[in-house]
């Protein structure tokens, strides 16, 4: 059910990753719109997520995104719309982490099979 939400980013407790971290604002379907997480990575490794499409907003950094063998340059105001089941990776120009807010549409637990990043089974990336 889709319902309004406020949620607040100092009140999301950081998760570490292998390359940064992530905080989960709004997660697990939380109002019924999409997750939205705010990332701060230096690189991400080439996956795809079966259950949802993803939205990247750049808050900071500059870097690159591989969305199956294609380059885009990131940097602060970009917007990248990946689909779902699209083979993509990232990585920070100069080794300090890009920030961004993800927005990820169908809002998905994360703890469904779904939402879980999958490896590629092609290098394309």
């Amino acid at each position: 059910m889709k319902t309004a939400l406020v949620q607040y980013l100092d009140e999301s407790e950081p998760i570490e990753c292998p390359f940064g971290q992530v905080r989960r604002v709004i997660t697990g379907g939380a109002g019924g719109v999409a997750n939205v997480h705010v990332v701060k990575v230096t690189r991400g490794t080439p996956h795809y997520h079966e259950g949802y499409d993803e939205v990247y907003y750049v808050l900071n950094g500059t870097g690159r995104l591989m969305v199956e063998s294609t380059a885009h340059a990131l940097r602060p105001g970009a917007v990248a719309v990946i689909p779902a089941g699209t083979t993509h990776a990232l990585e920070s120009a100069d080794g300090s982490p890009l920030e961004f807010v993800l927005f990820g549409v169908p809002p998905v637990s994360v703890s469904d099979d779904r939402a879980k990043p999958r490896k590629p089974d092609r290098g394309v990336v």
